[in-house]
């Protein structure tokens, strides 16, 4: 009888262990995922700002640069939110 609550212990515990490992896989993937949609979206717009800064004949460094932050800004405003505790 105690054997077989030990081993029945043991399943629930890897059970759990199952679930908690699955959820950590996803709030990590979410994260991954928001980290590059933000990387490429500066790089989207530092193309832009260079493009922009090219065309107007201003200053190619600054336009880059300007172009870098509105594009990982307006990433950052359109990317879905996820909920904080979920990293916890």
């Amino acid at each position: 009888m105690v054997y077989a609550n030990a081993i029945n212990n043991m399943q629930n515990a890897k059970e759990l262990l199952d679930k908690v490992k699955s959820v950590k896989m996803n709030a990590k993937t979410l994260k991954n995922e928001k980290t590059k949609g933000i990387i490429s979206g500066t790089f989207i717009g530092l193309g832009g700002g260079l493009l922009l800064g090219m065309a107007k004949n201003y200053n190619l460094v600054n336009s880059a640069i300007v172009g870098a932050l509105f594009g990982a800004l307006i990433t950052q405003l359109l990317l879905p939110k996820n909920d904080e505790n979920e990293d916890e």
